[in-house]
């Protein structure tokens, strides 16, 4: 009987080797990269951004952003005056604030308000963004407004009338008594109050701080 040398033996058996555990490895790295698209898929990214316009006075511009970045957050705060000039600052956020404060502003309709007209010229200007990516999903709204105190209180009332020709004309004490609709929205001013209230006693004192800091320059 012919036998095969055992130096042949040993190649094939290292072959053998080298293709089950190639196959083994590459199985094992193909599970890892469907687990890390996965993970990318449920990356969590929340922006909220708030910019105020002065149409006088020394400063000219605000800008309120909170970040959270995968459970990473932050808040950034910037005050502008009149010639371009800047105070800027950044504050690491530990815990869950920025998503509270997402979650609050979700609440107060910050996904559903749209933009309304300016009333005077003279009026401080609000601008809103916000941004949200989760579970693979995207979203991103902005709308502008002015003056949310009198968009959240005493906007103006409409009266509808409808005339039938066939039907006299209504008296005026019938007109006045007709029942009216109002555009009072208090969820302007209350997405600029969650804005203004975010923070912890010492990140306010700093954008106070930030603000005297500029004015006296």
């Amino acid at each position: 009987m012919r036998r095969y040398p055992i130096s042949i033996f040993i190649t094939v058996l290292a072959i053998v080797a080298v293709v089950l555990g190639w196959r083994m490895f590459a199985a094992d790295e193909l599970a890892r990269s469907r687990a890390v698209e996965q993970v990318l898929a449920r990356r969590s990214y929340i922006k909220l951004v708030m910019a105020v316009d002065y149409p006088a006075g020394r400063v000219a511009r605000e800008e309120y952003t909170l970040i959270d970045d995968n459970g990473k957050s932050r808040a950034n705060y910037a005050v502008i005056d009149r010639h371009g000039t800047a105070a800027r600052f950044t504050e690491r956020i530990s815990g869950y604030d920025v998503s509270f404060a997402f979650g609050k502003a979700v609440q107060d309709g910050i996904w559903k308000l749209n933009t309304k007209h300016r009333r005077a010229l003279d009026e401080i200007g609000y601008s809103i963004y916000v941004e949200q990516t989760a579970d693979g999903q995207h979203g991103s709204r902005a709308f502008t407004f002015t003056n949310p105190q009198y968009w959240a209180k005493a906007a103006g009332r409409e009266y509808h009338i409808t005339l039938d020709p066939k039907k006299p004309t209504p008296k005026v004490q019938d007109i006045l008594s007709l029942q009216s609709t109002s555009d009072a929205d208090p969820r302007y001013l209350a997405i600029v109050d969650d804005f203004r209230s975010f923070g912890s006693p010492a990140f306010k004192r700093t954008m106070a701080s930030a603000r005297q800091k500029l004015l006296k320059s």
